[in-house]
């Protein structure tokens, strides 16, 4: 649309951001950059590190489970991004536990997390960042059931800095 105009540089005051850590096949990483595409169809967009070993499993097996895994699991859930499934067996080296997916064929489930998503990549978006590589997935099982008010979701600062949620207030009318 404007072509001749530069982007301004990157700036990190969009976060934090809820971290998911993000399944495909056997192995895993946590993933900050994802967001709702639309609730009907149920969709989401992930965008996938360039190089990572887990984007070479997302092309192969095409689908991907994401885990809402709450608070007291950060160390492992931080610690995962810093390990290659290339070179270990992340699970074991991190003492989770996979399960079977209930609609993915290939891709494990994390035991522990609060909310899990199964998803199936719908498109693959190639050409519009040379750092991430942006999927379109269908969410085809959800596991769990806590409310938003009853989790203390992992957020990502920037760097190595974590935080959740501190407080809760509702407005009353």
């Amino acid at each position: 649309m404007y072509p001749s105009n530069p982007t301004a540089p990157f700036h990190t005051g969009f976060f934090p951001q809820h971290i998911t850590l993000v399944s495909v096949g056997e192995n895993f990483l946590p993933i900050g950059y994802w967001t709702v595409i639309s609730k009907n169809p149920f969709r989401f967009l992930l965008c996938m590190g360039v190089g990572n070993y887990s984007l070479m499993l997302l092309k192969k097996y095409k689908e991907a489970a994401l885990h809402f895994m709450p608070w007291n699991e950060r160390e492992r859930v931080a610690r995962a991004g810093h390990l290659s499934g290339r070179d270990v067996n992340k699970a074991e080296t991190l003492g989770y536990t996979l399960r079977p997916a209930e609609k993915l064929k290939h891709t494990k489930l994390i035991e522990g997390a609060d909310l899990i998503f199964e998803t199936v990549v719908l498109r693959e978006l190639i050409g519009l960042s040379t750092e991430f590589l942006p999927f379109v997935l269908d969410v085809v099982a959800v596991h769990g059931n806590l409310k938003p008010q009853e989790r203390q979701p992992i957020l990502f600062l920037s760097d190595e800095d974590f935080a959740t949620l501190g407080e809760k207030w509702v407005y009353h009318k």
